[in-house]
């Protein structure tokens, strides 16, 4: 009985709070249709990193090497949509990878990570406009997380059918369930710019699971021994 008490108080503080999430940080551009990106994120918790790479549509106002406005803000004073009950913070940086809806040639856009992230996140920024709809139709399903008034004004997300990701004006988080090394989006119809970043918890480092897994078996044995 003692033994599953333990349990259980390493279990519910993690599942009972938010998570920080790391974000990816660009260092690389090429505006164009198409255009390319190219950045790293922290990817355990010791601080690795792995690359991670976006191809597809890039307006100039894209943002890289944490330059330019933040977009990742509530409206005005109003709360954040990029926080919420599962993800704890919003990106620290400026970078962006900012796209334009097409109406025609409609290009496919793929992040791609050199390694498997699991349950990974996007940051959306000002999908459609006040007064048109845009869509991402991606290739996987996801979830809302969050959404509400963002940087430009109020707006929200919404997942009419099947992997179609709609906004006017809409900000907020979506997370994508599952172990992915890429995910893939259209964008339609035309609009000037919405913009994104992707994000992902840090995984425990090998070493630091092993000793968690030794610590639990050498208390298990002296309660065994008592």
């Amino acid at each position: 009985m003692k033994k599953s008490i333990f349990i259980a108080a390493i279990l519910v503080p993690a599942c009972s709070q938010a998570a920080l999430y790391n974000y990816v940080e660009f260092f690389q551009m090429q505006t164009g249709i198409p255009g390319s990106m190219t950045g790293q994120m922290k990817y355990d918790t010791f601080g690795n990193y792995i690359n991670v790479s976006y191809s597809g549509n890039v307006v100039i106002d894209s943002q890289i090497n944490n330059q330019g406005s933040y977009y990742y803000t509530g409206f005005g004073t109003g709360p954040s949509p990029y926080t919420n009950s599962l993800v704890s913070n919003a990106p620290t940086r400026t970078d962006i990878v900012a796209l334009a809806g097409q109406t025609t040639g409609v290009i496919t856009n793929t992040i791609t990570f050199s390694q498997p992230v699991i349950d990974p996140i996007m940051d959306i920024v000002s999908l459609g406009s006040s007064s048109q709809v845009s869509n991402y139709d991606f290739n996987t399903p996801f979830t809302i997380l969050s959404t509400g008034p963002g940087h430009f004004g109020s707006g929200t997300l919404t997942n009419p059918f099947g992997n179609r990701l709609s906004g006017m004006e809409g900000d907020g988080v979506i997370q994508f369930k599952g172990k992915f090394t890429s995910i893939s989006f259209t964008a339609s119809p035309n609009e000037y710019w919405g913009g994104f970043n992707v994000g992902a918890q840090p995984v425990p480092e090998p070493a630091s699971i092993a000793a968690v897994g030794m610590g639990l078996l050498a208390f298990a044995r002296r309660k065994k021994g008592r």
